[in-house]
């Protein structure tokens, strides 16, 4: 069969579909990713065949420029932290499930966020694309609606493939069900608004399937996963860090523990910042009996007074190669950091960005004792992260139960063997009325 992969501009977002998308294709399927052109190169080092849809999405270029205008005004602006804020669907407290927190969030995303990931330009190129080749599946980053729009107008069954928790299928429940609870003419739904609008052009109805797929292929391990009405088809992390050479200092031996420090590919490709302070994470291990291994950019490093003696510092290093070697990690909670301390048994210290499910990544390592989260990432001391750091590396029970959740993801199918359960639910569905 064929097989469309689809994500905006987005390294990270592209990281966690290679996999899969090379399980595909080496038991004999046809594959194509798709996204903006300023993705394509990338796409193609991965040996993928890889198609541009649209204009340059230039992430890094937008949101550099929300910051600038953030700081230079008092105004929130899509991109700050501020702004996103309010487009938060990690938070499991009543306040935020009811409908006006959910139709707030859901306007946002829909006025200002996934028009951008997905605009008009590159859904019209993506519709003409899947029309012509003609795929039997579709499989879309969450994030990226032209997926779904493009498979409804070629007639291909599509899901989505997620790369974290399915906070879109938990929230979309929740404010269906709070929505209808109301009198019909206050039943506002600004997500179905704005696809509706886009499916028009198509003479395309809107159904709830553009939402939020069939099924969707899930990494998430069951601990983790949150309630859903819908098919969720589990599939193991396998991490996919792009091209890399193996650092020679990695095989040698150690002489104290080594702590892993990142801010991860989703800072510098999605946000354009960092909202954790760099010079405050290597303050905090600075006196510590630990090796130091650090990724940091030129960006980050040209910000640092000062580089403790104990820390190495590279701009990348394969973090499936790195992080066994590791007593501890220190990052952000991106999807693909995260998922790979995981897959690892690695204890972990998330210093949250502002990142789609961080407050769920926060209480699962919380809750299940695998890792320690700072509460308040705008106001954490060095102090405060030096000594979480001690506890984790002091208390054997934090590795202990990180192993329990890497026993758990090994548990889970690999790529290769979801292939033919995507095969079975493509033919099923492509029969159905």
């Amino acid at each position: 069969m064929r097989v469309l992969f689809t994500t905006f501009a987005a390294k990270s977002h592209l990281h966690i579909q290679i996999p899969l998308a090379w399980a595909l294709r080496s038991a004999g399927h046809d594959v194509c990713v798709a996204s903006q052109p300023d993705l394509v190169e990338y796409i193609s080092h991965t040996g993928l065949m890889a198609v541009g849809v649209g204009e340059n999405l230039d992430l890094d270029v937008q949101m550099a420029g929300a910051n600038r205008r953030r700081d230079d005004t008092e105004e929130e602006v899509p991109g700050d932290p501020d702004f996103l804020t309010h487009a938060d669907l990690s938070g499991l407290d009543p306040e935020h499930r009811t409908y006006p927190y959910l139709h707030d969030a859901f306007a946002l995303m829909a006025d200002h966020v996934y028009p951008a990931l997905s605009s008009g330009a590159m859904i019209d190129d993506l519709v003409g694309f899947a029309r012509q080749w003609k795929p039997d599946l579709v499989l879309w980053d969450t994030h990226t609606f032209a997926g779904a729009i493009a498979a409804t107008a070629a007639g291909a069954v599509h899901a989505r493939l997620l790369f974290g928790a399915d906070l879109l299928a938990h929230s979309r429940k929740t404010f269906l069900r709070e929505r209808d609870l109301l009198p019909a003419a206050e039943r506002a739904d600004p997500l179905a608004d704005w696809l509706g609008g886009v499916l028009d052009r198509y003479d395309l109805p809107f159904t709830e399937e553009v939402v939020t797929g069939t099924w969707a292929v899930d990494p998430v391990p069951a601990s983790m996963r949150l309630p859903s009405d819908q098919h969720h088809v589990p599939m193991r992390y396998v991490p996919y860090n792009g091209p890399s050479v193996l650092p020679d200092w990695l095989s040698e031996p150690l002489e104290r523990p080594r702590v892993c420090l990142t801010l991860g590919w989703s800072g510098r490709d999605v946000l354009g910042a960092d909202r954790a302070s760099v010079g405050e994470l290597l303050a905090s291990v600075a006196d510590l009996d630990v090796e130091v291994v650090a990724t940091l950019s030129a960006g980050q490093l040209a910000r640092l007074e000062k580089v403790p003696d104990n820390v190495r510092v590279l701009d990348f290093v394969p973090l499936d190669a790195l992080l066994p070697t590791c007593s501890a990690v220190i990052h952000q909670g991106g999807a693909g950091t995260f998922q790979t301390s995981q897959l690892h048994g690695v204890p972990q210290i998330i210093v949250p960005d502002l990142l789609w499910d961080y407050a769920h990544k926060t209480r699962h390592v919380e809750s299940t004792g695998s890792g320690l989260a700072v509460p308040d990432v705008d106001r954490f001391t060095a102090a405060e992260l030096r000594s979480m750091l001690v506890r984790l590396l002091g208390e054997p029970s934090f590795a202990e139960n990180a192993a329990g959740i890497r026993r758990e993801m090994l548990s889970m199918p690999a790529p290769r063997d979801v292939v033919p359960v995507l095969e079975r639910l493509t033919a099923e569905y492509r029969r159905s009325p």
